[in-house]
């Protein structure tokens, strides 16, 4: 399928052109001119993609691509500023559905244009080539190959998925294995620290607190041995010792119940001093109201008419308070009596109270005197009955059970650090080398199913594209020329089109590449610069 008629208006630097194509299209002319416009133009119409922002032709508003097809097929394309796009799709003996995705099918995605695919870099030639690798996979086939859904760009081809997946594991493996060796280092660290032979499991088990009631109870029995013998041997002592005690009690005793006896003794006098006080206020009330009345008089007299009255206040004012403050007195005076009346009790009661002390101590006397003598009588039974015992051994064995134990804890982290941390790090390290191995190894049997695009193609394991064993960027400038040829004529899909960039710079290679089409069904546009020249479209073959 070829096209047989081009119409192009408004669209990059091209204002209207209209021609027909042949087998053979050279469009030439000066940079500027529009030689790009035409083949930009041709993927527009199948393929709806611009390689620019701005299509339309400046001051205008809308452009229009029309191409028909040498079977009968129809497109037209409009590309407006203010409106939608406009694309209608006609074929006068067959119906056409979905258009877009017709007309995309028809150039397989894309118009191949070898000369920038010889430009494009050796990373951008390997997705385009693996693009054409048909693989069929599925999701569930990954998780089957690696039992869970690596991280990795679903986007890409299988092949370069494997790749992604393998390199994740590996990058993750070494992640692993460099904790791995830290936690071994960890680990010698440890056990550098530990006792020669140390095992935590001997020593768990061991009773310290027994130990050290051991080595107490012997402690205690030769403690109790010497505490016997010192019984005996200052029996007399302790208990002319208790009877001093005890004497010094007393006497501090009596001395305190003497202070007491002179603090009541004062007390009463003050209180009775008070009572007196108060006596003589409340015996004196008639004289001091008197005495008042004859100052107020006379204070009276020399006040001027208008304050009698205000005297006469002030004189009830005063016998009131006068009064009021004999009845307080009264009041303190039956309180003063009260606690007279107590104090005199307490001291009658003091020689009662001093008696029983002294009665207290006598017999606290007795009953100390009598306990140490039952003390001796029970030391001497302990040193006839118990045996010394040597306290060395038994402190020797739970000080290295002790000291033993104080390894433990770390005994114990470094069982933890096995079990917890290196056990599940050293298996999943185990568990990635597997996975890396099957990375590299699915290639291999997914490229027997795939239909390879040009002979001498094959990709390795790493996903790298090599041309007769040899890697793409490997290839000398011709090689590499015919190569991008034969995938551009692979490439095409029901349009055998192929676009030719910068015919001008291939040289002797142009009359080889005009022989080469005169023996297949390519219909090949071929764009030339040449200087000071106008657009120009020249069918060298048709």
């Amino acid at each position: 399928m070829h096209i047989k008629r081009l119409e192009i208006k408004n669209f990059l630097g091209i204002k209207e052109l209209l021609f027909s194509p042949g087998k053979f299209n050279k469009v030439s002319g000066d940079s500027g001119t529009g030689k790009t416009s035409v083949v930009e133009a041709m993927e527009k119409l199948f393929t709806n993609r611009n390689r620019r922002t701005e299509v339309i032709r400046h001051d205008q508003e809308e452009a229009e691509l029309f191409v028909e097809l040498n079977d009968g097929l129809q497109t037209t394309r409009k590309i407006r500023n203010e409106k939608a796009d406009y694309l209608k799709v006609k074929h006068d003996s067959k119906a056409v559905s979905s258009t877009e995705a017709y007309l995309k099918k028809l150039v397989n995605g894309e118009i191949f244009r070898p000369i920038e695919f010889v430009h494009k870099q050796p990373k951008e030639q390997t997705e385009i080539i693996l693009n054409m690798l048909t693989i069929d996979w599925t999701v569930e086939e990954i998780k089957s190959w690696f039992g869970e859904m690596p991280e990795a760009d679903y986007q890409l081809h299988i092949l370069q998925i494997l790749k992604q997946i393998e390199t994740g594991y590996y990058a993750e493996r070494e992640s692993i294995n460099r904790e791995i060796n830290l936690l071994r280092a960890n680990i010698e660290g440890i056990k550098r620290d530990l006792p020669p032979n140390y095992d935590g499991e001997e020593w768990r088990g061991v009773n310290l607190q027994e130990l050290y009631k051991k080595l107490s109870d012997a402690e205690e029995s030769n403690k109790r041995l010497q505490e016997a013998q010192s019984l005996i041997d200052d029996l007399s002592i302790r208990i002319d010792d208790i009877k001093q005690k005890a004497a010094n009690a007393a006497e501090s005793k009596r001395l305190d119940y003497q202070r007491q006896r002179e603090t009541y003794a004062n007390a009463i006098k003050r209180i009775e001093e008070n009572i007196q006080q108060e006596q003589s206020k409340i015996d004196d009330v008639d004289r001091r109201i008197l005495d008042s009345n004859v100052r107020m008089d006379a204070e009276l007299e020399q006040a001027i008419e208008r304050l009698k009255l205000q005297f006469q206040a002030r004189k009830q004012t005063a016998r009131e308070d006068i009064q009021q403050e004999a009845e307080q007195s009264r009041v303190f005076m039956a309180e003063y009596r009260e606690q007279l009346a107590e104090k005199k009790s307490s001291l009658a009661n003091i020689a009662e109270h001093e008696r029983k002390d002294l009665e207290k101590i006598t017999d606290h006397e007795a009953n100390l005197i009598a306990a140490e003598n039952a003390k001796s009588g029970n030391a001497q039974q302990i040193i006839d009955t118990a045996a010394w015992i040597d306290p060395a051994p038994l402190k020797e064995a739970a000080d290295n059970a002790a000291k033993m134990k104080e390894y433990l804890r770390e005994w114990e982290r470094m069982t933890d650090i096995i079990k917890d941390k290196l056990a599940p790090k050293e298996a999943r390290s185990s568990d990635l080398t597997t996975k890396i191995q099957k990375a590299r190894e699915l290639p291999k049997e997914l490229l027997k199913t795939a239909a390879l695009p040009v002979d001498g193609l094959s990709v390795d394991e790493q996903g790298r594209i090599r041309i007769n064993e040899t890697l793409i960027d490997g290839l000398s400038e011709g090689e590499a020329l015919e190569f991008a040829f034969k995938l551009a004529r692979a490439q095409a899909g029901e349009l055998k089109v192929i676009c030719v960039d910068g015919w001008q710079n291939l040289g002797s290679r142009q009359q080889e590449i005009i022989e080469s089409a005169k023996h297949d069904d390519y219909q090949y546009f071929v764009l030339e610069t040449v200087e000071g020249q106008d657009l120009n479209i020249d069918i060298v073959e048709g």
